[in-house]
């Protein structure tokens, strides 16, 4: 009996599983055909009468005085004259087709956020053109702003650039300004559409800004043939930001920037910022990104320092800097202390011969005004001397020896490299190195160690000797090895040309650097 009662009880929940199973089937065909409730079919809705959607009726015309009329206003008088900036990109591998001799470190810091626009394309020879970044046409007769880092790395005698119409035209590189971040460029044309630069001095936290540019370096412009740049909207979100960028041994420091979150990817940098009336108050320059796009934290330069450069540009044929010739060191607690000051930046050493040698500015000083405005920082210092004109009076307030001292004097001219150099030195001439003695705002700025001992590569020329067997700027020499003489240590520019004054034209040296964290030996063959 048992048995039967089971085998009868599995056959009803087996039938109630088929018949719903049944149910299911038949309300499903229901549905697909159409005929549920006395439903139209899918095929059916072809020749309904009107649309199966609603739409509205009611036009909404935009208040030109309204914030969305002044920004699509401002994006339409600036638009005509925002170009893309594409050129074949350099071979970057090494002469003779031969790999470096050091090991290659990876990047620290800031630059593995700090994603350069055009670093993020591949950096391999190119046999086309490649689009990279943007600019801004600003005189009719074509003169065109961007970032030196856009154009940095693209064979000059191959430089185009895009106007929004789609019309390339053939571009001369007048200045890739590194320490600054601003290059010029130059089209054969007239009357062309041009921005108007306004003011970024007087840029409040909180208030509008429009970014324009051409992100991934005009690829989403190409497959219609369709230029026109892309538009992002934010607000300021800091001003006198400082960032720093570069690889191992060798960084850069850009002050002042102007922080934004309107939106700026790469292909951007080069491009305008502009407030909501259509002027320039920033180059977009760098973001701050752990993918490589915008995370909505934006820098860039702001106008009024782009506008003192080009004034350079044209005075000079060249950009400039005002420069006093020191050699700045944080004031630390203890150094605080043993000066007998709260704040301030100390003087660690003076250039001999510059502005600030000859006003009588010793090592020991402690800066605590420039123009009197206070500095708490070496980059505040820095900053208020580049707002001054070549030749134009400083004013320097200082602490030596516990008394307070105004000194005015008239800033010169930035060295182009802080190179210590006998007319054409012999490292200059036989390995094609410029080089410097270790000071402590050195072994900031390159990032060395403290109390570095040995010369400081601060240019390779490309190409020469020492670039062949790929000594880069930042590595530190240690010692020479000269067959007549054996090895000599170097702690000084005037102990490596010693050193070299034994070396006949198109012998070998074998040169002991240090290399980021390596520290080896390389010979190098001098020039004949």
């Amino acid at each position: 009996m048992s048995r039967k009662l089971t085998n009868s009880r599995y056959l009803v929940g087996y039938k109630k599983k088929v018949l719903l199973l049944a149910v299911a089937t038949v309300l499903s065909a229901a549905l697909a055909t159409g005929f549920l409730l006395g439903g139209t079919s899918f095929s059916e809705v072809k020749g309904l009468e009107g649309p199966i959607y609603g739409e509205s009726v009611e036009s909404h015309p935009i208040d030109a005085e309204s914030l969305q009329g002044k920004i699509i206003t401002a994006v339409e008088r600036v638009t005509p004259a925002v170009v893309g900036i594409s050129g074949r990109i350099r071979m970057e591998t090494p002469a003779y087709g031969q790999g470096s001799q050091f090991l290659r470190e990876p990047s620290e810091g800031f630059e593995d956020f700090f994603r350069r626009f055009f670093e993020q394309f591949p950096r391999r020879e190119q046999r086309e053109r490649q689009p990279v970044g943007s600019g801004m046409i600003i005189s009719s007769d074509g003169y065109i702003l961007t970032n030196a880092h856009v154009v940095r790395q693209l064979d000059k005698d191959d430089l185009w650039v895009t106007l929004p119409e789609g019309r390339d035209l053939k571009a001369e590189l007048l200045e890739a300004h590194e320490e600054s971040d601003i290059g010029v460029l130059k089209v054969e044309a007239q009357d062309l559409p041009v921005v108007t630069l306004g003011h970024s001095e007087d840029l409040k936290v909180g208030e509008w800004v429009i970014a324009l540019g051409y992100p991934f370096g005009a690829t989403l412009s190409q497959l219609k043939k369709e230029y026109a740049p892309t538009v992002t909207v934010g607000v300021i979100s800091a001003t006198d930001r400082t960032i720093q960028t570069g690889t191992r041994g060798r960084s850069n420091t850009y002050t002042g920037l102007i922080q934004t979150d309107a939106s700026i990817n790469p292909g951007n940098s080069g491009g305008p910022l502009i407030n909501i009336h259509g002027e320039i108050v920033g180059v977009n320059t760098a973001i701050l990104s752990t993918s490589g796009g915008s995370i909505g934290i934006g820098f860039a330069i702001p106008i009024d320092k782009a506008k003192r450069l080009l004034d350079s540009l044209v005075r000079y044929g060249e950009i400039r800097r005002a420069w006093i010739g020191i050699y700045m060191q944080e004031l630390t607690p203890e150094l605080a202390e043993k000066f007998g000051v709260d704040e301030g930046i100390l003087v660690a050493d003076v250039v001999e011969g510059s502005p600030a040698d000859g006003a009588g500015i010793e090592a020991g000083d402690v800066i605590q005004k420039v123009n009197g405005e206070p500095v708490d920082s070496n980059l505040d210092l820095k900053e208020e001397v580049l707002k001054t004109e070549i030749g134009e009076e400083i004013t320097l307030t200082l602490i030596r020896k516990g008394e307070e001292m105004d000194i005015t004097f008239s800033t010169g001219q930035e060295p182009e490299k802080l190179v210590q150099i006998i007319g054409e030195s012999l490292s200059q001439k036989l390995l094609g190195l410029q080089v410097h003695s270790v000071n402590p705002e050195l072994e900031k700025e390159y990032d060395l160690r403290e109390g570095e001992r040995g010369v400081l590569v601060v240019g390779v020329e490309p190409g020469g000797p020492a670039a062949r067997v790929g000594i880069d700027p930042g590595d530190v020499i240690k010692s020479v090895v000269i067959e007549s003489i054996g090895e000599v240590n170097v702690n000084s520019v005037e102990e490596l040309e010693e050193a070299m004054k034994n070396v006949k034209p198109g012998d070998a040296l074998r040169v002991r650097v240090r290399h980021g964290m390596w520290e080896m030996a390389v010979w190098v063959p001098t020039r004949k």
